[in-house]
């Protein structure tokens, strides 16, 4: 039984350890956060104590923020990782009330003896942390575009077209916070993960309506379980601008910060610098 269980492994193209359990030699690690937290560095580490750590990780961030090189072996992972909303650690940098709003939290990780990908290039072990905070590994070549969830891609795109629309913000940054953290309940709600339509999601509620779910065909299209990735993209990319300028009229403000009682009243700048800072894998 053994031996056919090593057997495989060595069809996989895995070395195998004393016990037939898988073991990843050479491995960096990327760390993809899906959540709206600002993570600090990222613990990583297998049943026989080898541990691998990231950096700091804006809500977004990750993909280019790499650490090398370990050994895993096996296929139970620990993690544990630490953090907290971002406009709260901001709030009590100084106070001293920063430690009261973070949290630590412990998640256990299965990953199944996983082919290694051919090619000659680094061999990385991805770490996928969702908006609902389970986590997911895998294995691949790739140093950056890994990324599941477009969050970065949504900040930077939304920032270069429409920037004088997103009212409310100091700086990218502050509205990249914003907008994972509506990435958060709109994966929840539809699991959105391509880019057409994260793009579509957020472009009418940053700058058209943040209610814009109440209109009847949007909401059914939302909401249909055919749906194929990059339909409503597509559907709100096709709005005509009257239907557009309709749903503005009768809509809530957009964005999240719109209704707050804040001075921050100015569009975001126009420093271009900022838009391929918008999360970068370290903070």
């Amino acid at each position: 039984m053994r031996r056919a269980a090593v057997g495989a492994l060595l069809g996989l193209g895995l070395l195998t350890g004393c016990n037939g359990e898988p073991v990843y030699s050479g491995v960096s690690l990327v760390t993809y956060n899906y959540t709206p937290w600002n993570l600090e560095p990222v613990r990583l580490s297998d049943a026989s104590g080898s541990v691998a750590s990231s950096s700091t990780l804006v809500p977004g961030g990750g993909g280019g923020s790499v650490s090398c090189c370990y050994t895993f072996r096996g296929t139970d992972f620990t993690v544990k990782w630490s953090g907290g909303d971002p406009d709260l650690l901001r709030k009590h940098l100084f106070d001293g009330k920063f430690d009261e709003v973070k949290f630590k939290k412990e998640t256990s990780v299965h990953f199944p003896a996983t082919k290694i990908p051919g090619g000659d290039g680094t061999l990385i072990l991805e770490l996928h942390i969702y908006p609902d905070e389970h986590m997911e590994l895998a294995l691949s070549r790739q140093f950056s575009g890994q990324d599941r969830i477009p969050i970065t891609d949504t900040i930077r795109w939304l920032y270069r077209n429409y920037r004088n629309e997103l009212i409310g913000y100091e700086h990218i940054h502050q509205f990249g916070d914003d907008l994972a953290k509506v990435t958060q309940q709109v994966w929840l709600k539809y699991r959105i993960e391509d880019a057409e339509d994260m793009r579509g999601y957020m472009y009418l509620y940053f700058t058209v309506a943040s209610d814009f779910e109440n209109d009847a065909e949007i909401s059914a299209l939302l909401k249909d379980k055919s749906r194929k990735p990059g339909d409503f993209g597509r559907a709100v990319a096709a709005l005509s601008k009257e239907r557009i300028e309709q749903m503005k009229a009768s809509g809530a403000p957009p964005g999240m910060r719109a209704n707050k009682s804040t001075p921050k009243k100015q569009p975001l700048g126009t420093d271009d610098d900022n838009v391929d800072q918008a999360g970068a894998g370290g903070a």
